[in-house]
């Protein structure tokens, strides 16, 4: 009983290497009388892929960032949200007592400076001479840079600042850069400290795509409603099996807004074959094709990328362009192959 099922193990085991061994390749005058045809595939440099989503993102880190200078009672935004401005354009009118609170500190600021810097001027030559000390030398300094540091800083903000109402107790923040306007609508105050307003440039305004990272070294556009925009960068951290591509700056004639969620149509710059859809078989969960090598047929497997109506898009180690690729009655063929009979 042993030996027997040993016997009908081992018969097993030749037919399906014989049957792997069958696969390879095939002698011509084996297909009798089939009625057979070729092509050579063709080879392209490119390749349209199947859709993929993303976004319309901007890259981040590349804001300009206005902050409230003071706790402030009123804010009232002069443009709209998304609207692409001017640099110096009037952006947000300020209003409120804690306006001219913040007009006061900057005023005080400049004074406390210019005391700090007179009496830094005043004391560095009797430092040489060794007339004071290191370490009052030290307390001047250091209240003249700090003083120096605020008032600056005050003084940053008032270079955006177009005109002062006393009456209404208010002023107006320009932009100080052209761009995108983000606006930052809040329910709660406006703090000192909190975001008024960004200003995304337009340049930062991209294509976020995620692409297979079987794929990603030869994406080289996307294609948006026949708006075809280049790749920049490919992101060298995965997701998963994806990797975030963002495009180059979206050109004004493609019409896409900034977060709006789009499908795109990925276009490789890679080395492919267009074979006829007939001409591809499934053996072993491998995609193959059969071509003419001297008086045989040999399966040689292929990697399918996309397709068109009437043929795949494959990839290969070898040239298919210089092959002949059976391209009629690969079915009967194969199931020759398989043991079937064929005439």
């Amino acid at each position: 009983m042993m030996a027997k099922f040993g016997t009908s193990l081992l018969s097993i085991t030749i037919c399906l290497s014989s049957t792997y061994v069958c696969a390879e390749s095939i002698s011509l005058t084996a297909l009798g009388h089939l009625d057979v045809s070729y092509i050579s595939p063709k080879k392209v440099a490119s390749y349209e892929g199947s859709p993929l989503p993303a976004q319309i993102a901007r890259l981040p880190g590349n804001d300009y960032r206005v902050m409230t200078p003071e706790n402030i009672q009123q804010v009232t935004f002069l443009v709209g949200q998304g609207e692409i401005v001017t640099k110096g354009q009037a952006i947000v009118k300020l209003t409120g007592p804690e306006v001219f609170h913040f007009l006061a500190q900057i005023e005080a600021a400049k004074s406390l400076y210019d005391l700090a810097q007179q009496r830094y001027d005043r004391n560095k030559p009797l430092l040489k001479n060794g007339s004071i000390s290191t370490d009052k030398w030290r307390e001047i300094s250091q209240d003249y840079f700090s003083s120096h540091l605020e008032y600056e800083h005050m003084q940053h903000f008032m270079e955006m600042v177009q005109r002062i109402d006393a009456v209404t107790e208010s002023l107006v923040v320009i932009a100080p850069v052209a761009g995108i306007v983000n606006l930052n609508h809040l329910n709660s105050p406006y703090s000192a400290g909190t975001q008024l307003f960004s200003l995304i440039p337009a340049e930062s305004i991209r294509v976020k795509v995620s692409v297979p990272m079987s794929q990603s070294t030869s994406l080289s556009a996307v294609n948006i409603n026949q708006c075809h925009i280049a790749i920049d960068e490919v992101s060298a951290i995965a997701d998963g099996v994806f990797l975030t591509a963002w495009s180059m700056p979206i050109p004004k004639v493609c019409n896409l807004l900034l977060g709006q969620q789009i499908t795109v149509i990925p276009e490789y710059q890679k080395a492919v074959y267009l074979v006829p859809k007939n001409s591809v078989f499934t053996w072993m969960q491998d995609s193959q094709i059969f071509t003419q090598t001297a008086q045989s047929l040999s399966a040689l497997n292929i990697d399918i990328l996309g397709s068109t109506p009437n043929e795949y898009i494959v990839a290969s180690d070898q040239d298919l362009s210089q092959m002949k690729v059976l391209s009629q009655s690969v079915a009967a063929v194969k199931g020759i192959l398989l043991g079937l009979g064929g005439e």
